[in-house]
């Protein structure tokens, strides 16, 4: 055949764990070879324990960051339990999770996305989950950043979960600065 073209992506994928593989605390998604940005991506939970299993989340984000020149997504969630959807009784000692995040902003982010949607709203540990990390992104206020769509269709919406914004305007993700609670 000619005038063919070959693509190729190594696709490194590096998934940080507990003993028990009840608790991950990063998910690295990196392509090899390849020149780009790197951005921390905050969630609420991770749904696998398997570096082979990409949830619909996980695409999303391999979708739409590398169209915007992200070579490198760190995944680090607000809750470390590896679960399908998070209750309120598995948001207890978050500890290790904290510290392991507070390790994680020591590395050099273009930017850190804010991607834990709008549930839970109300809930006293998951809220002074948001506010501890809030408080630990404050020196990177700069690059910290949410979801919006091209269109402005949802620009109302918050903290936009990339599941969310994935499957509602896919392709057309940018980023907006994110407002810390205490500067609204």
């Amino acid at each position: 055949m000619d005038n063919v073209v070959k693509q190729t992506e190594l696709l490194e994928k590096t998934g940080v764990y507990d003993e028990d593989l009840k608790r991950r605390f990063a998910l690295t998604l990196k392509y090899n070879g390849m020149k780009g940005k790197k951005v921390l991506v905050i969630g609420m939970n991770p749904a696998s324990n398997s570096v082979q299993v990409f949830d619909n989340t996980t695409n999303y984000l391999l979708n739409n960051l590398g169209i915007m020149g992200y070579s490198e997504i760190v995944v680090w969630n607000l809750f470390a339990d590896i679960c399908t959807k998070l209750k309120p009784t598995q948001t207890g000692d978050n500890t290790e999770n904290m510290e392991y995040l507070q390790e994680l902003l020591n590395e050099k982010f273009n930017a850190v996305l804010i991607g834990w949607g709008n549930t839970f709203i109300g809930n006293r540990r998951v809220e002074e989950a948001k506010r501890q990390v809030c408080e630990y992104l404050k020196p990177h206020a700069k690059k910290v950043y949410e979801l919006v769509d091209t269109d402005g269709e949802y620009i109302g919406l918050r903290t936009i979960h990339p599941l969310f914004a994935g499957q509602r305007f896919s392709g057309k993700w940018e980023f907006r600065n994110f407002v810390f609670p205490e500067e609204k």
